[in-house]
């Protein structure tokens, strides 16, 4: 039997929606930015289209044949179905046990987090342009095929994220939740406004910048953050544009994740100013379940950019405990080495000096542990 060719191509997993809704409801006030402008034949406005719509999580932030392909003249949706099906799937169970705190599973689903992450950021329609961009096409079957067949794009985010100092914040002392866009992983620099003209119009503030920060709303009730580590520590305006150290798209590093910062508790006004930072970064719908969450700008003591999310830097003894050097011996006697930053040994003598390290650390250590056992025998 030929399989069934999907046309509505979700580039906000539907699993996703569900999280923000309130218990009982089945749909959420949507929001439209730029709703459409209607004209007379002298094109003056007459009217507008409806800019707050009521829709469910299957009826909305979808468009029709998105990541359609064709092949020999015929629509094939392989990239809808095995590409971000898969990716969907996996990154609803690994964000499912991150947000349990299910370390058992999360051990073997960590790193499908981000990349869950890094597809969401992609697919989107302002994700595509972005893409576009990058790889300097504006024909839709490239872009396709090159999402299909680069396995190494579709984790471009990955390494810097994981490298970053991350906490879940929570809601849940608040009446005000969290909204989501149509772009739900959102770039925030405080020190690059969004029609800062660095930036390509309609694209976002690059993320190695050391003032770029990660929210990504896991939920209605908590929010990821992620922030650079040296920016957690020391901030400024002239530091906000510089590059992280050794920033990069691309690499293998070791990363571990029980450094997570948890249950720090946002009041209302903090949720609200997130909810800002979500809207004004938006391509055109954001999303809640009460239309006055749909406004955070009326509540706020200010919307300057620069005065936004100061809250949403981790706390000095968290960015202090994700410091440091990391050495790991493999079953078969060789060394790996790594410093905060994914660096690794770039020379013989470094690499030399870092084992002749690790040798007497472990020599040490041994006899540490052996005066030990020995003392309470």
């Amino acid at each position: 039997m030929p399989k069934q060719q999907s046309y509505r191509h979700h580039y906000i997993p539907q699993w996703y929606q569900k999280g923000f809704l309130l218990e009982g409801r089945t749909s959420f006030k949507i929001l439209d930015l730029y709703p459409q402008t209607f004209r007379n034949s002298k094109g003056a406005v007459v009217g507008k289209g409806r800019h707050i719509l009521d829709k469910g999580p299957d009826a909305w932030f979808f468009e029709r044949n998105l990541y359609t392909t064709r092949v020999l003249g015929e629509p094939n949706d392989d990239i809808e179905r095995l590409l971000f099906g898969t990716i969907d799937e996996t990154g609803k169970e690994a964000i499912r046990a991150l947000i349990d705190s299910n370390w058992e599973k999360v051990h073997f689903t960590y790193t499908q987090v981000f990349e869950f992450l890094d597809a969401l950021r992609l697919r989107t329609p302002k994700g595509l342009r972005f893409l576009r961009s990058t790889l300097q096409t504006e024909n839709q079957q490239e872009l396709m095929i090159a999402m299909q067949r680069m396995q190494r794009m579709r984790r471009m985010h990955c390494v810097m994220w994981m490298e970053g100092a991350i906490e879940i914040f929570e809601a849940g002392q608040s009446a005000t939740k969290f909204i989501f866009s149509d772009h739900p992983v959102t770039f925030f620099n405080p020190h690059v406004f969004p029609k800062d003209r660095a930036i390509p119009e309609g694209l976002d503030v690059p993320q190695h910048w050391l003032g770029t920060q990660t929210l990504m709303p896991l939920d209605k009730e908590r929010l990821m953050v992620i922030t650079h580590r040296e920016w957690g520590r020391k901030q400024g305006e002239t530091r906000s544009r510089k590059p992280r150290t050794n920033a990069r798209l691309f690499d293998n590093p070791l990363v571990t994740y029980d450094n997570i910062q948890r249950k720090r508790q946002l009041s209302e006004s903090q949720v609200r100013e997130v909810n800002y930072i979500i809207k004004t970064r938006a391509e055109r719908y954001i999303a809640s379940c009460t239309v006055e969450d749909l406004f955070p700008e009326r509540s706020l003591k200010t919307t300057l950019w620069s005065k936004l999310g100061k809250f949403l830097l981790p706390r000095s003894y968290a960015t202090a405990l994700q410091s440091g050097f990391m050495t790991v011996k493999m079953q078969d006697g060789t060394y790996y080495f790594q410093d905060e930053f994914g660096r690794r040994p770039n020379s013989q003598s470094e690499l030399k000096q870092a084992k002749k390290n690790a040798v007497e650390m472990e020599a040490m250590l041994k006899r540490v542990l052996g005066n030990h056992f020995s003392d309470t025998d």
